[in-house]
């Protein structure tokens, strides 16, 4: 009976006992889940800046690739940790591994440490190489700008590499040796520069005049066949030299075009010339001088046949000339000149100071005279009220814009004189 009696009492002290630690486990296990939550937010905070911060960051690839993919490698460790454990918080402060006491939380900050410092590391390198290799940088988008790469495939590759290793040399702090590099680079991406110009005005322009060498237009007309190659050859002068100065460039790919038509048709009228009979040479040369009669009639209704055919031209291209100086000068003198529209001007301005004049003029005329009575009378007999004193300068100021009329009117007058003067001299 003792025994039992023990037993229930040690059974009652620990239940007891029991209930007195509950408090304080409560307690902590509230301020755990408080203190998680806490380390949660920061740790979502940090993840945001840095996922947002490495969206554009594929750039930074070009100044040092090793150190951009090994940031790119932390951040992806980071990012998985940190879904981790927003998926499960209670793994923020377990061990990563039964080897290590380093926790999920302690794993993801590290992790976010290697990607600050590389990416560091990559923003000082490209202020930089920004600042060594500014023209390199500059010539290569231009050349991005013209396709390069889509005319020279495999030279665009070579020296977009030689581009890369430029950077190399920056990473590993050695500047002058990226700017030796940079120099031959620049000669290079040069020569590929003038090689694309080329085939875009060019290249289009000698493939139509191989088009006129096989239809044997070397042979038709050779004399123009030869403008053509000069003209040509003055292209690829001009883009060797400025291979920027794309207006000069444009006028001498039109004076090409020009040149490829014009030789094409002189070949055209040879051809038709050999391929006609002795018989058929008088009315070749009758429909070309029917041509010319036409022009001379639109021209001064002249009939120029008596003459040879080089002196029909001849006189064309002067009575062409004469036209068109008279046509100039008709139209110069339809055309009112400068003096003209300020004589008009003043005109107007003269005739509306003499509208302004005579309607003062009237107004005066309106206006009763004043009898002069004496100061000392008007004094004596209060005449001088308070009418008569409202009244007089109504009077005076009625003279006075009267007379400044007239002025500007006179001035006005004489100045049109000077002009009309000016024009007959």
């Amino acid at each position: 009976m003792k025994y039992v009696g023990k037993v229930a009492s040690m059974a009652l002290l620990a239940a007891l006992l029991a209930g007195c630690a509950s408090t304080p486990d409560n307690d902590n296990g509230l301020s755990t889940e408080v203190n998680v939550e806490s380390v949660l937010q920061s740790a979502d905070k940090i993840h945001r800046h840095w996922r947002n911060t490495l969206v554009d960051a594929e750039g930074l690839m070009l100044y040092a690739p090793e150190r951009y993919t090994t940031m790119m490698e932390s951040w992806q460790r980071a990012d998985n940790l940190f879904k981790d454990i927003q998926s499960s918080p209670d793994l923020a402060n377990q061990s990563y591994s039964l080897f290590s006491s380093v926790t999920y939380l302690d794993r993801f900050y590290n992790d976010i440490e290697a990607v600050k410092s590389n990416y560091t590391e990559l923003v000082d390198l490209k202020k930089i190489a920004d600042r060594v290799l500014e023209p390199a940088m500059t010539q290569l988008a231009y050349l991005n700008s013209i396709d390069a790469n889509a005319h020279y495939r495999s030279e665009f590759v070579r020296l977009n590499r030689f581009y890369s290793n430029l950077f190399s040399f920056v990473a590993r702090g050695n500047l002058n040796r990226a700017r030796e590099e940079q120099t031959e680079f620049l000669s290079r991406a040069h020569s590929l520069e003038v090689r694309v110009i080329k085939r875009i005005y060019i290249a289009p322009q000698e493939e139509a005049l191989r088009q006129l060498r096989r239809e044997d237009v070397r042979y038709y007309a050779p004399l123009s066949y030869s403008t053509v190659e000069d003209e040509i050859k003055a292209g690829k002068d001009l883009i060797d030299n400025q291979p920027r100065a794309f207006d000069a460039i444009n006028q001498v790919v039109s004076s090409i075009e020009f040149e490829l038509a014009h030789a094409a048709h002189i070949a055209e009228e040879v051809k038709y010339l050999r391929d006609r009979n002795r018989d058929e040479y008088e009315n070749y040369i009758l429909a070309i001088e029917g041509k010319m009669l036409g022009i001379s009639k639109a021209l001064n209704d002249s009939d120029l046949r008596d003459q040879p055919l080089a002196e029909q031209a001849k006189r064309l291209s002067s009575d062409a000339a004469d036209t068109r100086q008279q046509y100039e000068l008709v139209k110069r003198k339809a055309k009112p000149n400068q003096q003209q529209l300020q004589l008009e001007t003043l005109k107007g301005l003269i005739e509306k100071q003499n509208q302004q004049i005579a309607k003062l003029q009237a107004q005066l005329s309106a206006i009763p005279p004043v009898p002069a009575v004496p100061l000392q009378d008007q004094q004596a007999t209060g005449l001088l009220n308070t009418g008569e004193l409202e009244a007089r300068p109504a009077h005076m100021n009625a003279v006075k814009q009267a007379g400044e009329a007239e002025s500007n009117s006179s001035a006005v007058a004489v100045a049109a004189n000077e002009e009309d003067e000016g024009k007959e001299i």
